[in-house]
């Protein structure tokens, strides 16, 4: 019996488990309206992903959500803010992002992930230079308690810090790993 090809095979099923472990989990969205059931009701919603250009050297991609429940559309607000569309922020006259956001499908639940350059506790860092890169998570809930408030809301699910200095936040997203949140 030739016990080199269940070895072969058993070798190559264990140096790719590490790569399933970081399988990307991003949810890809195209220009426009894009329509994804975020609250997993077997519903889409409308996802409008387009970039806001205010002739300046560094237009921002934005992204503003809407949930469908039956005839009836809600705007999502965004968490750390008082608007309604989330914005990426890139450095003046330049291509280097400093922050971002993705939709990312973890476990059944669609998570939207915004990531920032860490410029330390104290805010002195130099967006410049390689940062390490703070990932926060929020998801999606639903609230009809309190008059006045939004519907639907994103609540924080965790945050974390990357181990990794980057350039980029786009750097930082390629390697996200939806188990490090906490």
């Amino acid at each position: 019996m030739n016990l080199k090809i269940p070895f072969i095979m058993l070798t190559a099923a264990l140096l790719s488990f590490p790569a399933l472990s970081l399988a990307s989990t991003r949810i890809h969205i195209n220009q426009g309206l894009n329509s994804i059931d975020l609250n997993g009701d077997g519903v889409p919603d409308a996802v409008f992903f387009a970039i806001y250009d205010n002739n300046t050297s560094h237009p921002s991609e934005t992204l503003s959500i809407f949930i469908r429940q039956k005839n009836t559309w809600f705007i999502v607000p965004v968490p750390d803010d008082d608007g309604f569309t989330w914005t990426d922020l890139k450095l003046s006259a330049s291509a280097l992002r400093v922050g971002g956001i993705e939709l990312h499908r973890y476990k059944g639940q669609v998570y939207l992930v915004r990531a920032v350059k860490y410029a330390g506790s104290d805010g002195s860092g130099d967006f410049t230079d390689k940062l390490r890169v703070k990932f926060s998570r929020f998801r999606l809930e639903e609230s009809n308690s309190d008059p006045g408030t939004s519907v639907f809301f994103w609540a924080p699910a965790g945050v974390y810090l990357t181990a990794r200095a980057v350039d980029d936040v786009d750097e930082a997203f390629k390697t996200i790993n939806m188990e490090e949140f906490r």
